[in-house]
């Protein structure tokens, strides 16, 4: 009975060590994640992202970059969960956005993505005009 006890409160315990934030190993993660990025392996890099979040939950770049990696797999659906969750942690993150809105544009909501665009200007993201002037319909100033 004893050793069960032992081995209960060893298991509690390796729990409550995975569950603490640890951003330093996060940050190692998303490092190792961002080599396979920019090799243009977004399966591998996915798969550093996902560790980086285990490690700390509020890696806003993590889950940024995440959502980048499963755009380039054409996987919207997901991509926009974790633009969403980086959102929660960064509002301001224009660049997620700009993302978000080509996601919404690839799932034929054209409304939406437009907003996310107009967001992302208004941010300070002038990349995203393009898009815009493509493809939203913008009021016309009255004389």
């Amino acid at each position: 009975m004893k050793t069960l006890l032992i081995v209960l409160l060893s298991i509690l315990s390796l729990g409550q060590i995975a569950a603490q934030s640890n951003p330093a190993l996060s940050d190692q993660y998303f490092k190792k994640s961002m080599e396979y990025f920019d090799k243009e392996d977004f399966v591998t890099a996915k798969i550093y992202c996902d560790s980086a979040i285990i490690a700390n939950t509020e890696n806003v770049e993590a889950y940024a970059y995440r959502g980048v990696c499963l755009f380039q797999m054409k996987q919207f659906e997901a991509a926009i969960q974790d633009f969403d969750l980086a959102l929660i942690l960064s509002s301001g993150y224009a660049e997620v956005y700009y993302y978000r809105g080509i996601c919404k544009m690839e799932m034929g909501n054209k409304t939406a993505a437009c907003e996310d665009w107009m967001e992302a200007y208004d941010l300070g993201y002038k990349k995203v005009l393009i898009n815009i002037q493509q493809y939203c319909e913008l009021e016309k100033e009255k004389p």
